[in-house]
Parts: C-alpha cells; sequence; structure tokens
C-alpha cells in the first residue's frame, strides 16, 4: 500500500525487541500517537525522508503471534491484511531466536514482503550464540540483517537495504507442515483457489499486491480454516462448515490432540529444524548476567522488597523533584494571569466578567494543570527507564501470584502503581493488558489507590484533628485505599469478572541500558498524550467550578432566601444526604468542598480553607501554608468532633475521582463503565463513612443507620451477582 506515492513500512515484532527503539530512530520526533480504530490500542505512526523520497513507519503493537487472541494482534494482523504495507522489518531478539521466529513463520504464511532485523545481537554471542545469517536468509526467502539497536548503528546501511526490499519485495518461502495436514490444507487451498478463480501457474514473478492477494485469500485464508478462526469461520455457510469439520477431525484423529496445537507444533518444529541448522553454540548451558541479576531480584525472600523498594524511590523522585518545579510553574503562571495579566485587562477597561473568565478561572485552571505536569513527566521517565532496562518484566512477575487472588494478572499491578501519582495516566497504563475484561476491571481499581492530589486533603484534616499522630493516620488512609481495592477485586470477581484473568506468559527480555533519546521519546510521547487529552476537560471543570462560585442567586434552602453562590446551595443540598456520615446543617462547607473535589481533588482545601475563613470561594491553597488558628477553630467546631473528621476522610479516599480520570475512563472503556464507577464508588464511599461515624460517634439511631448501610451492602451484591449472571449468558449464546 502506497499512500500520496509514499511507500508504507510496518515494524512487527515480540514486545521487548527493540522495535518502539528502532522506531524512534527512524522517525524522531515525526511522530503522531493516537488509537487504532474501535480499539484502545496504542497507534504510533511517523515518517523520514531518504534521498530525496519519504516513506512513512507504521509501529504495529508487540505480539507474538497473529491468532488474533487479543486487541494487538487483531490489530497487527488486520492492518498487514487489509491496509498491505509496502514492507514489513520484522524485529527479532538474536538472543532468543526461536521465541521469535513463530511471528515470523506467520508473516511468512501471510505472503508478507519481508526484511528481518535481529536485535540484541550483543547479547547473543555473549551468550555463545552464533548466527548463520546468510543459511538463514536462504531459509526464509528474504534478507536477515544484524542491528544492535541499545548503541550506534549505521542508518544509512538500514535505509538502503529498506530502499532494495521496497524495490525489489522478497517472496517468503512456503511453511511445509506434517503430511496429513499438508495434504488437507492442499485441498483446502485448491478449493478456494477455484472459488476465487485465482490462476497459479504464471511463470512471471508476481508482484507484491498478487502476492498478497493469492495468499490472503486462498493459503492463509486456509489455514485459518483448519485452526478455527473465528474471523474466518464466520464467513461459511452449514455446509462448509461440515465439510471443514471432516476435514479437521482428519488431522485430530491422525495427531491425537486439538488441530490449533497440531499446528502450532508444526511451526515450533520448523522453527527448531532451522534454528538447529543455523545457529552454532559456543558455551551451551552459559549463564548469562541477566540470570545472575535475576537470581536476586527474582528470589523469593528478596524480590517483593527489592521491587517496593524501587518503586518507592520512583515515587520519591516523582514528590521530590517535581514539587520545586510545580511552585515554580503553578506561581508562575498565577502570577501572570492573577496579577499582571488581570491588572492589565482592568487598566484597558476590560469588562469585569471577562477580566475574572481570562484571569482566574482559564489562568488558575492553567496554572492547576501545570502543577499536575512535573510529577507525571517524573513517573513515566522513570517507569520509561524500567520498561527499556528490563526491570519492569520482573516487576510484573513478582506481582503476579499476588493479583491472581483478585483476579487480575501481574501486568495489571503497574497501572496501580501509576495511580498513586495520578488516576489519568493509570487508566491509560492498562492499555498494556492484552484482555479487555482485564482491562476494565483494573480501570475499575485505580480510584483505590490515593492520587497526589488527595495527600494534601490528608494532610490539612489530619493535622487539625490528629496533630500527634498525623504521619500514621495519613499512613492508614492510603492502606485504607489498597485494603478496598483488594476487598472491591474479590467482589467484582465473584459477581461480575468470573471468567479466569488473561494468561500471564510473560518473556523476560535480557537486561541492558536504555537508550537516552529512546527514554525521552517514549516519556514525551506519554506526557503530550496527557496534557491534549486530560489537560483540555481539566481546564473546562475548573472554568465551569470557577464560574459557579461566583454566579449569585436566591437560596430557594434558606427562609431569608439570602443570594449566594451555586455552589453554596449544591452544599446546602447535598449535606442532608450526608448527615448520617456527621456532616450537620451548619457544616455545609464541607459539602461544597466534596462537589468541587469532583472536579480536582486538590480544590477540597482551597474550599474548605475558604470557606470556613468566611472569604470568598478559592481554587487555590497553598497546602504547606499553616491555616489560620479561626480556619483551625472554626473547622473543629463545624465537625463537631474527629469522628466526623475521620468519616469524611473515608469519603475522600474512597468517593469518585476527578471529572478528568471519569473522562479518562469513559474513552477508554464506554458510558456503562463510567456510570458504573461513579455510582459504585460514591455509594461505598457513603456506606463506610456512615458505618465508621455511627459505630465511633453511636446514638440511639446508630442502629437504624448501620441496619440500612447493611441492607444496602445485601443489595449491591445482589444486583452485581445478577449483572454477573447476565453477562455470563449473554457471552454462552
Amino acid at each position: 500500500m502506497t499512500r500520496n506515492n509514499t511507500p508504507v513500512i510496518a515494524l512487527a515484532g515480540n514486545p521487548n525487541v527493540g522495535k518502539t527503539t528502532l522506531f524512534n530512530a527512524l522517525t524522531g520526533s515525526r511522530q503522531t500517537v493516537g488509537n487504532w480504530p474501535g480499539v484502545t490500542v496504542e497507534h504510533k505512526s511517523g515518517s523520514y525522508s531518504h534521498k530525496g523520497v519519504h516513506y512513512e513507519v507504521v509501529d504495529l503493537p508487540g505480539i507474538y503471534s497473529l491468532s488474533g487472541g487479543n486487541p494487538d494482534e487483531l490489530v497487527a494482523r488486520d492492518f498487514i491484511l487489509n491496509a498491505k504495507p509496502d514492507l514489513i522489518i520484522n524485529i527479532v531478539d538474536a538472543s532468543n531466536l526461536e521465541r521469535n521466529l513463530y511471528l515470523t513463520i506467520q508473516l511468512m504464511e501471510l505472503g508478507a514482503p519481508i526484511l528481518m532485523c535481529l536485535s540484541m545481537t550483543d547479547i547473543a554471542e555473549r551468550n555463545g550464540l552464533k548466527i548463520d545469517l546468510e543459511h538463514l536468509s536462504s531459509h526464509l526467502g528474504f534478507e536477515a540483517i544484524p542491528l544492535v539497536l541499545n548503541k550506534k548503528f549505521d542508518s544509512n546501511k538500514l535505509l538502503d537495504k529498506i530502499v532494495d526490499n521496497l524495490d525489489s519485495p522478497a517472496v517468503p518461502q512456503q511453511v511445509s507442515y506434517d503430511h496429513i495436514i499438508e495434504e488437507q490444507l492442499e485441498e483446502l487451498w485448491q478449493e478456494l483457489l477455484r472459488e476465487e478463480n485465482i490462476e497459479t501457474d504464471s511463470e512471471e514473478k508476481p508482484d507484491t499486491e498478487e502476492v498478497y492477494s493469492k495468499l490472503q485469500k486462498t493459503r492463509w485464508r486456509a489455514l485459518k480454516l483448519l485452526e478455527k478462526d473465528e474471523e474466518y469461520l464466520s464467513q461459511l455457510n452449514e455446509t462448509e462448515l461440515a465439510k471443514l469439520g471432516e476435514r479437521i477431525a482428519v488431522i485430530e484423529k491422525h495427531r491425537g490432540q486439538d488441530v490449533q496445537n497440531s499446528i502450532a507444533d508444526s511451526r515450533y518444529g520448523y522453527i527448531r529444524g532451522l534454528e538447529k541448522d543455523v545457529v552454532k553454540r559456543g558455551r551451551p548451558d552459559n549463564w548469562t548476567f541477566s540470570d545472575a541479576i535475576d537470581k536476586v531480584l527474582l528470589s523469593g525472600y528478596l524480590g517483593l522488597p527489592i521491587f517496593f523498594f524501587v518503586m518507592y524511590l520512583v515515587f520519591l523522585m516523582a514528590v521530590t523533584l517535581s514539587e520545586p518545579i510545580m511552585d515554580f510553574l503553578e506561581g508562575g503562571l498565577l502570577w501572570l494571569f492573577g496579577d499582571k495579566l488581570a491588572g492589565l485587562l482592568s487598566s484597558i477597561g476590560t469588562p469585569e466578567w471577562l477580566n475574572f473568565l481570562i484571569s482566574d478561572a482559564i489562568g488558575g485552571g492553567l496554572a492547576t494543570i501545570a502543577s499536575f505536569i512535573p510529577p507525571i513527566f517524573f513517573i513515566y521517565i522513570s517507569l520509561s527507564i524500567l520498561e527499556d532496562s528490563g526491570y519492569m518484566a520482573r516487576a510484573a512477575f513478582i506481582a503476579d501470584k499476588f493479583m491472581r487472588r483478585i483476579g487480575l494478572p501481574g501486568k495489571a499491578f503497574i497501572p496501580l502503581l501509576v495511580g498513586f501519582g495520578c488516576t489519568v495516566p493509570a487508566i491509560m497504563a492498562t492499555r498494556t493488558l492484552e484482555s479487555p475484561r482485564d482491562r476494565v476491571f483494573a480501570s475499575l481499581l485505580t480510584p483505590f489507590m490515593s492520587c497526589g492530589a488527595k495527600l494534601p486533603v490528608y494532610t490539612f484534616l489530619a493535622m487539625i484533628f490528629f496533630p500527634r499522630h498525623a504521619g500514621l493516620v495519613i499512613f492508614g488512609l492510603y492502606f485504607f485505599g489498597i485494603v478496598m481495592a483488594m476487598l472491591t477485586g474479590l467482589l467484582l470477581k465473584k459477581t461480575i469478572f468470573k471468567t479466569e484473568p488473561g494468561n500471564f506468559v510473560m518473556e523476560l527480555p535480557p537486561y541492558h541500558f536504555p537508550t537516552f533519546n529512546g527514554i525521552m521519546l517514549h516519556t514525551w510521547f506519554r506526557l503530550k498524550d496527557f496534557i491534549l487529552r486530560a489537560g483540555k476537560t481539566i481546564l473546562i471543570v475548573i472554568v465551569v467550578i470557577n464560574i459557579l462560585g461566583v454566579i449569585k442567586m436566591p437560596n430557594i434552602l434558606s427562609k431569608e432566601k439570602e443570594k449566594v453562590s451555586v455552589l453554596e446551595i449544591g452544599g446546602h443540598a447535598l449535606t442532608p444526604v450526608l448527615k448520617p456520615m456527621g456532616i450537620e446543617t451548619e457544616n455545609w462547607p464541607a459539602s461544597v468542598a466534596l462537589i468541587t473535589g469532583l472536579f480536582a481533588k486538590e480544590a477540597i482545601v482551597g474550599t474548605l480553607h475558604s470557606l470556613y475563613s468566611g472569604e470568598e470561594l478559592s481554587m487555590d491553597f497553598d497546602d504547606d501554608e499553616e491555616p489560620a488558628d479561626s480556619v483551625k477553630d472554626n473547622i473543629k467546631v463545624r465537625f463537631g468532633g474527629w469522628a466526623s473528621a475521620m468519616a469524611f476522610l473515608l469519603f475522600v479516599v474512597l468517593y469518585s475521582p476527578c471529572m478528568a480520570a471519569l473522562t479518562m475512563l469513559f474513552q477508554e472503556h464506554g458510558a456503562k463503565w463510567t456510570i458504573f464507577s461513579f455510582i459504585y464508588l460514591n455509594l461505598l464511599a457513603w456506606l463506610i463513612s456512615t458505618v465508621f461515624y455511627q459505630i465511633a460517634a453511636f446514638n440511639s439511631q446508630s442502629f437504624i443507620w448501620l441496619g440500612v448501610a447493611l441492607l444496602s451492602f445485601v443489595i449491591i451484591f445482589v444486583n452485581l451477582k445478577l449483572i454477573g449472571n447476565r453477562n455470563e449468558q449473554k457471552s454462552q449464546i
């Protein structure tokens, strides 16, 4: 496929083989990142020029096969079948040839024009492996070249090879199977050829399009039918399905196993024979550098403590390095918009409402967004280093046993970990999970991890009500969120998500030093995606909340009907609902704070400080600033004691994440799961806070509210069970 006379090159390979490093080396900053149509799998494309010719490069998802068992595989297969790239560069880990060649064999079966690049050849040599590239190329039918991607390599040599292969695309060798499989495959292939009226006797070398057409519509299709591929089976009528079933029965009777396993075994047999022929092992059973490190990092006693220490360093670095930058960016933008721009607009006679909209609402919103960027940047850059070095795969392996108990694979631990920084990138990080079920499940648990914006709320109230034990209270709130995540995971596993989590089979890549360019590009595109997707939403909601904070109208809930802000009216309306958890009528500012917290959690502290001090509502408050004694006294009086304050904090831990996170949840998983998450989290927060307050401040009415809470828990469980049963029935149809 050539778009506007621009050749299209696709990069295909297993995860962790250097595919993205090659993509970055080819395209540099000329990249676009989005989603493939209809799925949340990341789509990366870029371009480069060589000798006056422009080329487009598409970085396909890292996959192990083209079987279509997960969204990544479906995306890659559909792109190759439908878009028909002019060349596929197959990146293969030279130190683990057998595992990587399985995808290569399927690309060959597809008839794709391939250029193979063997990465990590330096590691293969250290492991005593010597690959005869010329011999390998003769077996495969296309060229195989070495490439050490984590060091400087001759890019011009590779670019010239690409041009040569585009000018004269290689036709891969045909893979042969067991004689019974081959016999049934050949007969089915010939039937499909006759149906499609395709001639195969031409002596001329077919061009790329013809190769695709013949093998895609015939031999490839015949092979997928024998493998019981659902996409291709759906195209057959009952008679054709019955005839296909007879062919499959012949193979299964001969091999004594399922036909998919028979074909997979044949592929691996071909690969093992090929590897034996082209690879010489100088030091068999050599103990590698990676093995030596894994002896410590994956040990039963040290593996988990080291992992937690590494993650602690990640967040310590993110908090320590980002704090001064956050203060500088936020303070600088507030000074620029709040002081300088506001003064300039006033001096030229700008209407007060427009001045407020530009300087306070939009300016304050931009300052808030800017404050998010430093910690997210440092978290991303740390995770990029861990991913590119090979450690993150080990982290997922360590966490797998624990995570499976709550119904998730080990890889889901990473998004949950990111949630302690910010829920938005945590939901985005669930894209790394293969199963749609696991992606949704993990996304629903990320809000339980207390994001960085909740820390000022914990600190503010803990210092007021528990000054001697503030640190212990804050740690307890973080730990409580983790416990509730585990309990919710067990609940959802027993009700909605009854199926087993996706199989966790992860190849542990060799350790290697990440490249600076690769890390920075990886971090930049993730950060840019956050700014463009979440930043717009955050700005809109902060502008709206500022406007609602200054719009005055008669308080319909008050006898005096005095004019108050729309937010204050909302606080008065919500307070009766929160009364069972200790929020009395005169403590309506706490209700307003929870409303503003739906837009941005850091707004809770600013709202409490402003309303309890008797000032106009402000979204900004320096959490390092010691609250005035009058504010402390007002808060203590309005809350009435430690029990209602702790219930309020428990509510903050559990209730709905901010609108930016809900928007990201909607973009990733749709309206149904967004609404479910919003209702479940708010209801759970109310129930837990009510139970705590009624026990801590026990009175004559506590039995009633505890009974209501118990009944509510039963209703929630029954409804979740019914939803799970309904989903199970749909999946069986």
